[in-house]
């Protein structure tokens, strides 16, 4: 291995070759932890994780092929290396270290360079994933507590040792009785019961603990042993629930060989119930954020509905006050023009035939007038003169009035707005103050396709708002402009100009900058709603401190596109 310092764990009993192995390892920088037994080597290893494991044979308790064994089938160290040194020369015991997971084996006698030479071989072909280690489970090591039920002690004596050398711990218990209230309050790994046994049998026993398996939820092998190997007493055993069957012999290998094959059924099946346990939560954890995402998502679009229903609401309603507000204006204006348009036709009628009657008589009444009465005579025809050009801007102010009220101007035609800027200036003159000066600049051509009407109420709106910015001194101007595409109203004044804070808030209903009680906040806001119906825009133009330009925009080929 290169880069971190290699770790390295020595499993030996013997002190003095414990000393040899680590000085030998430290000469070549390695980092190394000595154990005396596989026991504590387990407890090491469940805070710990070395790159190799250097494992006496012949250890105290437990032999080495066990904790080999172990080792590789802990999911949390499965691809540590493994090397077994051993004094043997049967090559048994070689073989049984390589079946029990080593990854190599060797002579203690081996000298120095061929053992560096060994590792160096296991550490160049490191099986474990560069990172492997992070996010992995802590190692958990414990020893097996088996239990034993049977009434003969010469039996109890020899499993004991036997199975002493493969770390287990080891309960005993003579009657069923005992050995069910033992598991039911402590558990156990593996349990081993006697076929024939005073008081509650092997079979009574067995059924008993599949029962307690079932109920509980927990899962431990059953291994039935007798000295009566027979295939009527195997098969009531496995049908009582026993997992196993073997006879008593003198040999204990074929024994020790069922005890670990049905605790490594137990681990894989414990890891197999840690692993889905792990899948369930971490599904349970997935659902529950794809949970409360799409419930985060549902209230925003909710939350995201109702603010444009309660938008649309307030334009809706803005709409509704400045439609009523311009109908009772627009009817106010029409009630009056009306009112004023018939008595002003019956005097200019009047007038009509008083001066054309005078101007019959004039020659005749003059040379009867004496001269000092003539001047009175003149001074009575020029009156009638001034009072026909009165009247006339009287009838033109109606006239206006008439084209600012027109009830049929809400369909869609053809307009000149000119006449409608100019009619918006009349209805305006009255709050034009003295210090105050409109100017307005016409295109050549001002015939547009649009509502009139509406577009009137969108001019209202803005020179309404130039003549309140300069508030009685300042000039406000009024301009039309055209090119191939466009038509465009321009309004502008010299006013104090907009807060970079609020431009972006000037077109939302009932936001408003003046005082209460001098505006709603809806002007601006229909207004622009006025000029995206007709496919236009109207755009703002503050220059802070110098006042403001608006432009509204309307496309020329509204008749083409309706």
């Amino acid at each position: 291995m290169t880069g971190e310092q290699t770790h390295v764990l020595i499993v030996e009993d013997s002190a003095t070759q414990a000393m040899r192995l680590t000085a030998l390892l430290e000469d070549e920088g390695m980092r190394v932890h000595c154990s005396v037994s596989a026991e504590e080597a387990l407890d090491y290893l469940s805070g710990s994780r070395p790159d190799l494991i250097v494992i006496d044979y012949h250890l105290p308790s437990m032999q080495g092929d066990e904790l080999c064994r172990q080792i590789r089938m802990n999911p949390a160290t499965g691809d540590i290396l493994m090397l077994i040194l051993t004094d043997d020369v049967q090559d048994v015991i070689e073989r049984q270290g390589l079946e029990s997971g080593a990854d190599d084996h060797l002579p203690k006698s081996a000298d120095a360079d061929g053992l560096m030479a060994r590792i160096y071989a296991l550490l160049r072909t490191q099986r474990r994933r560069p990172g492997s280690a992070v996010g992995l489970q802590p190692a958990y090591f414990q020893r097996h507590n088996v239990v034993i039920v049977d009434d003969s002690p010469t039996f109890l004596a020899l499993v004991r040792h036997e199975l002493s050398h493969d770390g287990y711990g080891m309960t005993t218990f003579v009657h069923g009785e005992e050995a069910l209230d033992y598991v039911v309050r402590e558990g156990c790994d593996c349990i081993l019961v006697d076929l024939m046994m005073p008081g509650m049998d092997g079979i009574e026993l067995c059924r008993r603990l599949d029962d307690y398996r079932s109920r509980s939820g927990l899962w431990f092998p059953v291994l039935m042993v007798t000295s009566r190997d027979s295939k009527e007493d195997m098969m009531r055993a496995l049908e009582a629930g026993a997992d196993d069957f073997v006879g008593k012999s003198s040999d204990t290998t074929i024994l020790r060989a069922r005890i670990r094959a049905l605790l490594r059924r137990k681990l894989q099946r414990d890891e197999h119930e840690r692993i889905s346990v792990e899948f369930r939560s971490k599904e349970l954890e997935v659902l529950r954020e794809r949970s409360e995402r799409e419930s985060a998502e549902r209230r925003a679009a909710v939350i995201e509905e109702l603010e444009a229903t309660n938008r649309q609401l307030k334009e809706t309603q803005a709409q509704l006050i400045q439609a009523a507000k311009m109908a009772s204006l627009g009817e106010l204006v029409a009630g009056i023009a009306h009112e004023v348009n018939n008595p002003l036709a019956f005097v200019m009628s009047h007038l009509d035939t008083v001066q054309r009657s005078l101007d019959r008589v004039a020659d005749s009444v003059l040379t009867l007038l004496p001269d000092a009465d003539r001047p009175a005579f003149d001074k009575a025809r020029v009156r009638l003169t001034d009072m026909r050009g009165g009247l006339e801007r009287v009838r033109d102010l109606v006239t206006k009035l008439r084209t600012f009220s027109r009830l049929d101007e809400g369909e869609f035609k053809q307009a000149d707005m000119r006449d409608s800027i100019e009619s918006v200036l009349a209805i305006l003159h009255h709050r034009v103050a003295k210090g105050v000066m409109v100017h307005t600049d016409y295109a050549a051509n001002n015939m547009i396709w649009c509502h009139p009407a509406p577009l009137n109420q969108v001019v209202m709106n803005l020179v309404s708002n130039a003549l309140d910015a300069v508030d009685g001194n300042g000039q406000v101007n009024v301009r039309t402009e055209r090119d191939q595409e466009t038509y465009r109203i321009i309004v502008a004044d010299d006013g104090p100009g907009l807060a970079a804070g609020i431009r972006d808030r000037i077109f939302e209903p009932f936001f408003t900058t003046k005082p209460v009680g001098k505006g709603m906040g809806l002007g601006l806001a229909i207004s622009y709603r006025i000029v995206q119906s007709h496919e236009g825009m109207i755009e703002v133009e503050p220059r802070e401190g110098r006042g403001v330009r608006f432009v509204v925009s309307i496309p020329l080929g509204l008749r083409e596109a309706r």
